[in-house]
Parts: structure tokens; C-alpha cells; sequence
């Protein structure tokens, strides 16, 4: 056998050549990757997370919203406001009341604006309901409010108001009652003063 032969059957029995892996080709390692739950959202005051997710434990939408309530105690409320409603100066009540409430920044309570939140949120394991502190805190501050408007009231509007419960409710049942009443009297005030002639009689007389 000649040496080419030999060369040939050589080369046909080497062992095949495998190729290396390179480590920037290798798979990642199955403990690399991390599981990121995505945050839960605040919607209608009931916690709910989109993705069928657990919640995180330490997070609350409606406990950071409970937390940046300050509670305003109205308790200065009589020394303030003199006036007491009745049935003929709802406009003059108003007028104190409402300048009043917009300075301690609760008047978005009686005109609905800062509405009741719900009073229930669902908790981490998305099933169970449990009481918010968020509706604890407005239910608590809705009853100063409420407490001050009463305080407010003579005796002869007070049972406009006894079904109300709610300072949102109490206002605008007054309005609805009472300035009507108010305007029409202020009206006829008015006219009985330009009616007023003091003609020949001295001003002792006229009065």
C-alpha cells in the first residue's frame, strides 16, 4: 500500500471534531430571571390588579389616601358663623356658611364634589372585602361637617334637615327649601322700602 493510501485511511478514522460552546452562547441559567408582579391600581376605591396577579402586602392605594386626609374639626364653627338659619335669611346664612366651608377646605363635602368613596376594598387574596380606612376617614370628617350645620340651625328649619345623613344632603336640602323663601322675602323687603313715603308727617311721626 502506497504512502497516499496510508494518508487517506488516516484522515478517515480520526475522531470528529466537536465544536466548543462558547459561554456567550450558552442558555441562560433558569434562576436568572426574576418575576416582576406588575403594581395593583386604584380604581372605584376597590384595589384590583388587571393580571390576575397577587397583590403585594405592602402596598395600599387606599391606606396612602386615608393617610394624606387631615381631619378638620369645625369645632370654632358657632363663634364664626352668628347667623342662625331660619326660614327668611337663608341667603344671608349661606352667604357666612359658605365662604366658611371653602376656607377649611371642606366644601367639596356638602357640594358633592368629594364624593363617598366605597366603603369596601378587596384585599391581597382578590376575593375577600374588607372595611376602607380611606371611607372611615371621609365618613368621619363628613360628621363634623354635618355636626357644624346643625349647630347652624334654629329650631324652626331643624326639621327640614332630619332625615339627612350627610352633610352633602343637608345642604342641598336647604337650598332646595329655603331659597326660594329667602329670595321672595328679600323681594318684598325691598318693595315694602320704596314704598316707604314720608310725605307731610315729621320724621318722629314717620317712624
Amino acid at each position: 500500500m502506497d504512502p497516499s493510501q496510508l494518508a487517506a485511511i488516516s484522515s478517515s478514522t480520526a475522531a470528529p471534531v466537536v465544536p466548543s460552546c462558547s459561554p456567550a452562547t450558552a442558555p441562560p441559567s433558569s434562576s436568572a430571571s426574576v418575576l416582576q408582579w406588575p403594581q395593583p391600581t386604584d380604581v372605584g376605591h376597590a384595589l384590583f390588579n388587571p393580571n390576575n396577579a397577587p397583590l403585594l402586602p405592602s402596598f395600599s392605594a387606599e391606606a396612602a389616601a386615608a393617610s394624606t386626609m387631615a381631619i378638620v374639626s369645625l369645632s370654632h364653627t358657632h363663634q364664626i358663623i352668628s347667623l342662625k338659619l331660619t326660614n327668611i335669611n337663608y341667603l344671608y346664612w349661606q352667604m357666612q356658611m359658605k365662604p366658611y366651608l371653602s376656607g377649611q377646605g371642606v366644601f367639596g363635602f356638602v357640594n358633592g364634589s368629594n364624593s363617598c368613596p366605597s366603603p369596601h376594598i378587596l384585599v391581597a387574596d382578590g376575593v375577600s372585602l374588607q372595611v376602607s380606612q380611606h371611607f372611615l376617614r371621609w365618613k368621619q370628617q363628613d360628621q363634623l361637617i354635618l355636626n357644624a350645620l346643625l349647630s347652624s340651625l334654629s329650631m324652626e328649619v331643624l326639621h327640614l334637615v332630619v332625615d339627612c345623613p350627610t352633610s352633602c344632603s343637608v345642604w342641598h336640602t336647604l337650598e332646595q327649601g329655603l331659597a326660594s323663601t329667602s329670595n321672595s322675602h328679600i323681594m318684598q323687603l325691598h318693595g315694602s322700602l320704596q314704598d316707604l313715603r314720608q310725605g307731610d308727617d315729621s320724621v318722629t311721626q314717620f317712624l
